[in-house]
């Protein structure tokens, strides 16, 4: 039966096609003994690796559970030829053979990466980072996320195997994001931009102050920074008031996170715009097609007042960046207000 293997090209077979092939005579022909020695020799040649068959109850038609289609591990036959290891290059674990079996200079040189590959997909650990499993296969931890700065391009070895990083199961991260400033606070700030994430930390850090840390969003980053408030055990924090940019970009950073996570409590922080509206800001420098009317919902927080007025700059391509309240302004703010932002 290995010989019949070894002829066909195909990756698969059908096993009534085998069983043809197999015994020159019709299946319906065979005898119990026959067919009962067939499916041995099939559980056999599935146990040594040299195919991979499936079984099920449900599906199609099948012989005694075992599905019609057949895998043939060509890896098995070339390799006896090619000093390559018959259980190295694993179908069960998503792994391709064919590159490697056309390029056998490349597999030779790859050999100890495929190996640790395959040690690491037999037992991986779903909370490994990306760039802790590129050095537990690849001995670079870089080899992943950048291969063009790495000794070996990991990703390129993945591609070689039929593979993707998708395939290795790691730990999703993020960059820290979040920086307490009160034990006794209640509320967190939320804050678009780096150097007013900076100011207002300066400025509240170690005072009594019902905002019990700041997370410096990044921007649209934001959005995926809201997935990890568990790492910092902020799930149950009452209250987020997010403070960003007077534009389209802005406001509509504030909107996507708002609608995202309706089960947090998000709020535009209704202070800390009504000082940054008293600015006479700037034309936008890049206009993006935002529909503007989307922000409208996520206004009500703000004073009265304050709605017309930023509906009137978001109609009018305006903007007012958060950086036009500055420390020196910031100061006089936080004192008037005893450090408590609403």
């Amino acid at each position: 039966m290995i010989e019949i293997l070894k002829k066909s090209r195909k990756k698969t077979i059908d096993i009534y096609e085998l069983a043809y092939e197999y015994r020159k005579k019709p299946f319906y022909e065979w005898s119990r003994e026959e067919v009962r020695e067939y499916i041995q020799q099939l559980q056999e040649l599935n146990d040594n690796n040299i195919i991979q068959i499936t079984r099920s109850k449900k599906g199609e038609v099948n012989l005694d559970t075992i599905h019609r289609r057949i895998t043939i591990n060509n890896w098995n036959f070339a390799g006896q030829s090619e000093n390559m290891s018959f259980d190295l290059i694993r179908f069960d674990l998503g792994m391709d053979a064919s590159y490697y079996l056309k390029n056998t200079d490349e597999y030779r040189k790859d050999l100890k990466h495929i190996e640790r590959l395959r040690d690491y997909l037999k037992n991986k650990s779903d909370e490994l980072t990306l760039n802790e499993i590129a050095y537990e296969i690849f001995r670079d931890e870089k080899a992943l996320s950048q291969p063009v700065k790495s000794s070996v391009d990991g990703k390129k070895i993945l591609s070689k195997l039929g593979l993707d990083i998708a395939c290795l199961s790691g730990a999703d991260t993020i960059s820290p994001f979040y920086f307490p400033t009160s034990s006794t606070g209640d509320a967190v700030l939320v804050i678009e931009n780096k150097d007013t994430c900076f100011t207002l930390l300066r400025l509240l850090s170690k005072r009594q102050t019902n905002i019990k840390g700041i997370i410096f969003g990044e921007g649209r980053a934001v959005v995926k920074i809201f997935s990890f408030l568990h790492i910092y055990g902020l799930e149950h924090v009452g209250t987020f008031f997010y403070y960003g940019d007077v534009d389209q970009e802005g406001f509509d950073i504030a909107r996507s996170l708002i609608e995202r996570y309706p089960e947090y409590n998000i709020k535009l922080s209704k202070i800390l715009y009504h000082h940054l509206l008293k600015d006479e800001g700037r034309s936008l420098n890049f206009k993006r097609q935002i529909d503007k009317t989307k922000s409208e919902g996520i206004l009500l927080s703000l004073f009265d007042e304050d709605k017309s007025v930023v509906m009137s700059i978001l109609e009018n391509d305006g903007c007012i960046p958060q950086e036009a309240l500055n420390y020196d302004d910031m100061k006089v703010i936080m004192d008037e207000l005893q450090y408590r932002l609403f």
